[in-house]
């Protein structure tokens, strides 16, 4: 993908895929039209890296997706997926008679057609609103991505529509990965303000790390040989899960992920009260079947309002787990709003991490540690 001038909007391609490129002077990104992935970040002072996760496979439009190509991929979604990608409807699998109907997980909207609805562009800002329909889940969403010249930040705003006469139950969560050569084992830093977490099996027990269904306390959990700090990464071949509970009576919640070598630092902030968990998804080579091929190296920061990625109707079973509600309700024929903004900076070589981040004049204060 080639670099756009300052303040520009452009239909583009990036790993031959189809979209729109995002300059502001300080930032690029990459909005995918297939699946509506948020496919790469570049901080310009900071060129050349990616911070999220560029899959090791060749990647396909959803649309050219047949089943015949399941024994590659495994699913649809693999086959499309890439960096940041939305969630709506379950944040999961689908159930046994969802997945014969052919609904996949996550739900509809990260293979789904997202189309272009308008855009913006002036000497002060630029802004882009993108959507989709899904049809099964019987709702419509938009997105809108604005950024102001020079600054080091997107703001996001999502409006989801249920296109229904009913209420309808629904999880939904921001599924942020993060690969490499940002995201490397030890190296790479993680921060949030989470109190309790618990873990989930990972999904194959011989690279587990973590002991299965432990609560304990940000960041020091519990492991299969002793605690495990999940700051960072582990060296080891890992597939592991679990979920963190951000900090009650918090208006913003956020996340931060810093490589100090690459003097890069990525963050997210959004409204507690929207997504109260962040999942921490550990992807280490565990996998061996296909796609996966024991080749990957993947973290997942997901902020969502559901703590673990299981079918709809096991989220509503839950009801509530350490005192959160585990699904939310699109009133019938409502709407409802969710934000969330992206931060980027260049920071110093000898970073040790994130200690606090608060909105401060248009902007964010970031407090570093040490």
């Amino acid at each position: 993908m080639t670099g756009g001038c300052a303040m520009n909007i452009r239909t583009a391609t990036f790993r031959k895929r189809q979209g729109w490129e995002m300059d502001n002077g300080a930032i690029s990104l990459f909005l995918m039209a297939g699946g509506g992935h948020i496919a790469r970040l570049e901080l310009k002072s900071r060129p050349g890296i990616n911070p999220l996760w560029e899959p090791s496979w060749k990647g396909l439009e959803p649309w050219q997706y047949k089943p015949a190509m399941a024994s590659a991929y495994g699913e649809k979604l693999l086959a499309a997926i890439s960096g940041h990608n939305l969630c709506l409807g379950h944040f999961g699998p689908a159930s046994s008679e969802e997945t014969r109907l052919g609904l996949g997980c996550h739900g509809e909207a990260p293979v789904a057609r997202w189309r272009e609805r308008r855009k913006h562009v002036s000497d002060a800002e630029i802004r882009l609103t993108c959507g989709c329909g899904l049809d099964i889940a019987g709702m419509r969403v938009e997105r809108t991505l604005s950024m102001k010249r020079n600054a080091c930040i997107v703001d996001v705003t999502e409006k989801v529509t249920n296109m229904s006469r009913k209420d309808t139950p629904f999880t939904m969560c921001q599924h942020v990965t993060f690969g490499p050569p940002f995201l490397e084992p030890g190296v790479t830093l993680f921060d949030m303000p989470a109190t309790r977490g618990a873990t989930e099996p990972g999904s194959l027990k011989r690279f587990m790390r973590l002991k299965r269904g432990a609560d304990f306390k940000w960041p020091v959990a519990p492991g299969v040989r002793g605690s495990v700090n999940l700051r960072t990464l582990g060296r080891g071949r890992i597939s592991d899960f679990s979920a963190q509970l951000m900090r009650p009576g918090l208006e913003h919640a956020w996340f931060s992920a810093v490589h100090p070598g690459m003097g890069l630092l990525v963050a997210y902030v959004w409204r507690r009260a929207d997504y109260p968990w962040v999942a921490n998804w550990e992807e280490n080579r565990g996998r061996d079947f296909p796609p996966w091929a024991g080749k990957s190296l993947t973290r997942g920061m997901e902020f969502a309002n559901s703590p673990f990625p299981v079918p709809l109707r096991e989220a509503l079973s839950m009801g509530r787990f350490h005192g959160e509600p585990t699904f939310r309700l699109l009133p019938a024929r409502g709407s409802l709003e969710f934000r969330y903004s992206i931060v980027m900076a260049a920071v110093d070589r000898e970073c040790r991490g994130v200690r606090s981040i608060k909105p401060d004049r248009g902007g964010f204060a970031i407090l570093f540690e040490g």
